[in-house]
């Protein structure tokens, strides 16, 4: 019983238990910021650059979000998160 209660918590885990946006700033944080940055400030040790500045259709970002090599397959309530939260953050322009 014990075994399926961890099961249960941890599959919750990830799976969207949150705002989409804390959500997203998570994933980004967690699979995305080995690679990329939002600060607007590119770092050479970044393989996938800033991306601030790279403004994009919704569906775009979607696509990008889905060719993004992370450690884990996102399901796609994850990369619906990530690309809403890179897309709410590149709109402030912070």
């Amino acid at each position: 019983m014990a075994a399926l209660a961890i099961a249960v918590v941890m599959a919750a885990c990830g799976s969207g238990g949150g705002s989409p946006r804390a959500t997203g700033r998570a994933l980004f944080a967690e699979d995305c910021s080995v690679c990329h940055s939002l600060d607007g400030r590119p770092s050479p040790r970044q393989q996938g650059g800033d991306l601030l500045a790279f403004h994009t259709t919704r569906a775009q970002m979607l696509e990008f979000v889905r060719e993004m090599p992370v450690p884990q397959r996102l399901t796609a309530v994850q990369q619906d998160a990530v690309a809403d939260y890179v897309r709410s953050v590149e709109g402030r322009g912070t």
